[in-house]
């Protein structure tokens, strides 16, 4: 089996890979709230349930941000996740700031919800080598 050396050129740089990331992150929180929202004012869910509804969305939108981030940068993927996670709590942390005047509650458990959402996507890559077989180089034209 011959392994390509062609460079292809599909990864983006960090600072683009971090904003794609932050904002598929924020679209799906408000996206996912805004379906929570309906279904709650639609009584197909209790309200009791709003607590588990905010954490869903937090973990699934930090691992989806994580996601994008690593999709898009292609390298270092477990440094990537660990600053897609910081920028991301960042922005909900700003988001805290400006429209509930800077009340801070409950922002340790939204932190470890970031973690597990992007530590999730961090280790699902870290897989060993299946094969350990050699390789012919193909190198392209000089």
């Amino acid at each position: 089996m011959v392994a390509n050396r062609k460079v292809t050129g599909t990864a983006s740089s960090m600072p683009v890979g971090f904003v794609l990331s932050a904002g598929g992150a924020l679209a799906l929180t408000l996206g996912g709230a805004g379906v929570f929202a309906w279904l709650i004012a639609a009584e197909r869910l209790a309200e009791s349930s709003i607590g588990y509804c905010a954490m869903a969305i937090v973990l699934l939108s930090a691992a989806l941000g994580a996601a994008v981030a690593v999709g898009r940068i292609k390298r270092r993927r477990v440094y990537v996740c660990a600053i897609s996670g910081l920028i991301y709590y960042g922005v909900l942390l700003g988001m805290t700031a400006l429209f509930f005047g800077g009340q801070y509650q409950g922002m340790g458990v939204t932190a470890l919800l970031v973690l597990a959402g992007c530590g999730s996507v961090a280790l699902l890559g870290l897989r060993g080598e299946k094969t350990s077989r050699r390789r012919k180089r193909k190198y392209g034209s000089r």
